[in-house]
Formats: structure tokens, sequence, C-alpha cells
């Protein structure tokens, strides 16, 4: 209906609006759209950070989304710490100066084509991928506030991994989607998504695009945020609202 539709647009705008301020800039060669914001906010250093803080930060994070979704901070720590590489000197230099999240782009993380490709090789958002991963989806109905928007529940990211990894036939491994794929939009939809009218999680294209687009989280997660820097959203209306 046109009220409907009339409401998303207004919702759409204020999620614009509030997640278009860039506090800093993120390397190019941090390739995981959750990191990225993480920085952007001010919540992770572009350069150096302790596996296992990175691993708080996420955990805390995620406590904010719909539900208080539970991740492990081990499993986080573990991951971050083998980001840069397998090799013993590798870890060794993590442990003593922590992961390099401007360096990830390379690491034994990264599928190097086999995935998404919503985000390239130098930072910049592919609308196209971006329109391809919304076509997997379907029409959903937050059920916050009864608004329809498309959306990827977990069987349709399933379809979405496997078209990913099949048409990277070539150059793809098989932990990409043994391993890789299942730590990646499976999880962001446990943490990011959002609850249907059906009490399915889904993974909302609107908040998608504004994830890789604005390097932003929705604003359940970033408010109460601790900015530094002229950091963060909430940062940024507090000076407002001073002025």
């Amino acid at each position: 209906s046109l009220s409907n539709w009339m409401a998303r647009a207004s919702l759409r705008a204020n999620i614009a609006s509030e997640k278009t301020i860039a506090i800093r800039t993120v390397s190019p060669n941090n390739p995981c759209p959750f990191l990225r914001s993480l920085v952007s906010v001010g919540e992770l250093n572009n350069d150096f950070e302790k596996p296992s803080h990175i691993g708080q930060v996420i955990e805390n994070v995620a406590k904010r989304g719909y539900g208080s979704p539970i991740v492990s901070p081990k499993a986080l720590t573990f991951t971050a710490a083998i980001a840069n590489g397998l090799w013993p000197w590798q870890i060794a230099t993590v442990l003593v100066h922590g992961t390099h999240l401007s360096a990830l782009r390379g690491g034994p993380l990264d599928k190097k084509g086999a995935g998404s490709r919503i985000l390239n090789d130098k930072g910049i958002v592919e609308k196209a991928e971006l329109q391809r991963m919304s076509s997997f989806g379907s029409t959903k109905i937050d059920s916050s506030n009864g608004l329809e928007e498309i959306g990827l529940n977990q069987v349709e990211i399933t379809k979405f991994m496997d078209a990913n990894f099949a048409r990277a036939v070539g150059h793809r491994r098989i932990v990409d989607r043994a391993i890789i794929m299942p730590l990646e939009f499976p999880e962001l939809c446990k943490v990011m998504g959002k609850v249907g009218q059906d009490g399915e999680r889904y993974l909302s294209m609107d908040e998608v695009t504004t994830l890789f687009e604005n390097r932003s989280l929705p604003s359940r997660f970033v408010k109460g945020t601790n900015v530094v820097e002229n950091g963060g959203i909430n940062g940024q209306k507090e000076k407002q609202a001073k002025k």
C-alpha cells in the first residue's frame, strides 16, 4: 500500500541520515564489512588490535542485536589470531603486536573472489553484486514495525553461498565453502538479523547495503557505543545537541 511504502521510505531515510557520518578511513585491505564498520566508529583500530580484544568487542556489539545473540569470544580470538597468516612467524607476530586489520586481504581467510564479490580489492562496493545478493532473497515482514522488505533467511543465504562457490570454479578452495563462508553471512544473520513475523531470522538487504556502502551498523548496535577521536554516531549527536 501507499502508506506502507511511505513508511518504509521514511525509515530508510532515517537509517541513511544516521549512518552516513564517516568517522574513520578504513583500509581497502580489510575486506570484512562487519570489522570495517567497527573500525569506522572507533570500536577497533585501523591497524593492530590484540585478537582477544577483537573477540571481546564483537561479543559486546553482538549482544545489542535482536534477542541478544551470543557469540564465542574464544572462537573469534582464534580466528583473529590466524587472520594474517598461518606460518609460525606470522602467528608469533600477531601474538606480539596484534592482528593487522589493514592487512587481512590476501590472508588465509580471504576467499580471493570465491565469495560475494560485493567489496572489490580496492575497497569499492560493487552495486551489481549487492543486487545479485538481493535476488536470492524474498519479501519479509519486520516483526518490529510490520513493514515489508527484501531479506535473506538462512536457507536463502545457503543458496547464495552455494552459487558464489559454484561461479568461482577454477580458483576456489574447499575450505572456502566448508569453513570460511559459514563464518560470514550466516553469522552476520545471527548477529545482525531481524526477526520476521513468522519468527524466522533474516538479513535485511537495506541494512546489508548500508553496512557495505556506509560502513555502518544499524542504530540498535551503535547505541551506547563508547567512541573516541570524534568517533561514532552517538558522539556526533552529542556534539550537535550541545550546540
